[in-house]
């Protein structure tokens, strides 16, 4: 099972949205193809309406999502404008180092290759479930 991380939160609601959506893109091409993947937004975005407040949402959130990292096989990072400055995405991709899990990060660009990823995309550990093609021009 492959857990899919993107950064979600953002000054801006529209961002918040495409963020959204492309999350559920991805997993819904790599669900066609066979892979089982759990998003975490489309998981916990429906929720909130329904949540009220929350003081701290991060670490609400953290609490629910890494425990069903900690069940998958690898991580596959959509690696988005300022993904790196994400503390969900860090969060995550520290949790599947520490478990020795294989993640994969691919550019926003490649979502179509999936579930193939270019050869050139940034991998820790070797991906079981995404075959590596060479790149595309």
């Amino acid at each position: 099972m492959i857990y899919l991380a993107c950064p979600f939160t953002h000054s801006s609601p529209e961002i918040q949205e495409y963020r959204y959506r492309t999350s559920c893109r991805v997993a819904a091409k790599l669900m066609r193809c066979g892979i089982v993947v759990f998003n975490p937004l489309s998981h916990s975005v429906p929720i909130c309406e329904f949540l009220g407040d929350i003081e701290d949402q991060h670490s609400f959130w953290m609490s629910v999502d890494l425990p069903i990292l900690r069940r998958c096989d690898e991580l596959l990072i959509i690696g988005m404008e300022n993904w790196t400055k994400s503390q969900g995405v860090r969060s995550e991709m520290f949790e599947a180092l520490s478990l020795h899990k294989p993640i994969t990060l691919i550019d926003e660009s490649d979502i179509e290759l999936l579930p193939n990823v270019k050869k050139t995309s940034r991998r820790f550990l070797k991906s079981a479930l995404l075959p590596v093609v060479e790149d595309v021009a």
